[in-house]
């Protein structure tokens, strides 16, 4: 007999994001070395490759893939499914297992959920030979809430290499993360190939540790708190020895960039990539003064000069060229715009466009590279202080300043899109206590006095990731994990399905996986 569980009894099944509807039925399905994949749809072999590649390691079984409907584990693209997007079915019975969605990605989420079902020693590197690979036997269907369940990584501040960075997104695919904002350039440092501007990377991309104050004060952390997470590692994968100098860094080839677009959307997931203007521009303007006002060399970005603005539309057109997904990030907080103020040719711009200050001087280039992400095909998203001065409706807004609650209400007002990634609950490298992670679970992300028509316009949420005090790949698991399962659900799961007493024991269950994996997690406090 089928019976429906109250969400609060669901302990066996304890998967995180909470599914819309579980239904467990008694009985097991048991993975076995003979057991083979099957897919329905040309479309979904990646999708099939990626769930042999997650279960080998640990059973050694080298599970046969092939096109047709019949095997012991089944991904079936079904446009009929009715789930909505990224939506799926699991269907675990003692004869195997379906996994059925209307999209790619909705099979991919299938899949995370079925390794979640499996004992945790699924997710180890090696061989569990003792292991009986049970699953209970379910019937689940579930959609996510919010389009948008981002994660901000910061490369920039500490350099993260491509294989920390898949190891990064395997986690968020388990979680059924959609979105990677990937913060790719910041005074400190430029990761990105842009072959027209050969200097941001051979240049840019290195400093002397000795020089930079987060390297300093990361060490000098790690001395204090005897704490070796918090160590600016400087091995070969992180340095370069240049005029007798090691000095720290790195960055990301264009081959490489391409590697992991391939890795991340097998595992369903965009990367959106963020070249911060026209603050945050010391890594560029140093290397090539004429970006900047009078040419010092300073931050910000001149947007007085027509050249300023060609280096722009060049860089993002190597960009756009290399991402191929709908968003790009400009950036466009904590400019210093004083600059402006002295300099003629941001004073002439005013001028010119009869602009009345420079806040609109940072609106007008907003608009102006918006209108060049457009004509390219994409759309921009940008940090809330481009709602200073105004922005155009088709603008996404990144709402940061939790302290600003006004910014949602204005950016839904106007007809903006939001994502909810506000410091008071979403920076992730913001320090963590006993409270933090039920603060985050229970509070209201999304602000509660918006209207049917603004809560439309939310798009999701986003956990940012900010490296000054984060050096190494540990550190950066150690203040993510396991919060970031909360924000997971916040995200996928209805509000009116979340529930603290619900999610903290599923949450335990999740720590010895998490383990397994190798992360380095804060260890909860019961």
């Amino acid at each position: 007999m089928l019976m429906l569980l109250p969400q609060f009894l669901m302990a066996e099944v304890g998967v995180i994001p909470l599914p819309t509807r579980v239904v467990e039925k008694g009985g097991s399905y048991i993975i076995k070395p003979n057991a083979t994949i099957a897919y329905n749809h040309k479309s979904l072999l990646p999708a099939a490759e990626y769930l042999k590649e997650k279960l080998k390691p640990a059973t050694g079984y080298d599970l046969p893939i092939s096109k047709g409907k019949k095997a012991d584990i089944i991904l079936s693209l079904n446009t009929r499914c009715d789930v909505g997007a990224e939506g799926y079915k699991l269907t675990v019975s003692e004869n195997g297992i379906l996994i059925e969605a209307a999209d790619y990605r909705g099979i991919v989420h299938g899949i995370a959920t079925l390794r979640q079902l499996l004992p945790c020693q699924i997710e180890a590197s090696c061989l569990q030979p003792y292991v009986t690979w049970m699953i209970p036997a379910v019937e689940i269907e579930d959609t996510p809430t919010f389009e948008w369940r981002g994660m901000m990584l910061d490369p920039v501040r500490h350099f993260f290499t491509l294989e920390e960075t898949k190891r990064f997104l395997d986690i968020m695919a388990l979680y059924k993360f959609s979105k990677f904002h990937w913060h790719l350039v910041d005074s400190q440092g430029w990761r990105l190939e842009i072959k027209q501007y050969p200097l941001l990377t051979d240049e840019s991309a290195w400093r002397d540790p000795a020089k930079e104050h987060w390297d300093r004060r990361s060490n000098e952390i790690a001395k204090e708190t005897n704490n070796p997470r918090m160590i600016v590692p400087m091995t070969a994968a992180f340095t370069r020895l240049h005029n007798e100098v090691l000095e720290y860094g790195g960055f990301y080839s264009q081959d490489e960039v391409k590697d992991l677009i391939e890795y991340a959307t097998v595992r369903g997931i965009d990367i959106v990539p963020e070249f911060d203007v026209p603050g945050h521009s010391y890594a560029a303007t140093k290397e090539y003064p004429w970006l900047s006002c009078n040419n010092d060399g300073r931050d910000p970005i001149c947007v007085g000069k027509d050249t300023s603005l060609e280096f722009c539309r060049n860089v993002y057109k190597e960009i756009f060229e290399l991402f191929p997904y709908e968003y790009v990030e400009i950036g466009g907080d904590e400019v210093n715009r004083s600059a402006w103020k002295k300099c003629p040719d941001c004073q002439k711009r005013i001028k010119d466009h009869n602009l009345k200050d420079e806040a609109e001087l940072q609106s007008w280039f907003t608009c102006t590279m918006e209108k060049y992400f457009n004509e390219n095909g994409k759309k921009l998203i940008g940090w809330d202080e481009i709602l200073e001065g105004g922005v155009s409706k088709s603008a996404t807004v990144n709402w940061w300043r939790g302290d600003h609650t006004d910014v949602v209400q204005r950016s839904t007002s106007g007809g903006n899109e939001v994502i909810l990634c506000p410091f008071t609950f979403c920076y992730f490298d913001y320090a963590q206590d006993n409270n933090t992670l039920k603060t985050l679970y229970t509070g209201d992300i999304v602000p509660t006095d918006l209207s049917a028509e603004q809560l439309k316009l939310i798009k999701g949420m986003q956990g940012n990731i900010w490296c000054e005090r984060i050096p190494t790949e540990a550190q950066m698991q150690y203040m993510v994990f396991p919060r970031a399962l909360a924000l997971a659900e916040k995200a996928w799961t209805k509000n009116t399905q979340q529930n603290w007493d619900n999610f903290y024991p599923r949450l335990l269950q999740h720590v010895a996986r998490l383990n397994t994996m190798g992360v380095d997690q804060r260890q909860l406090v019961e």
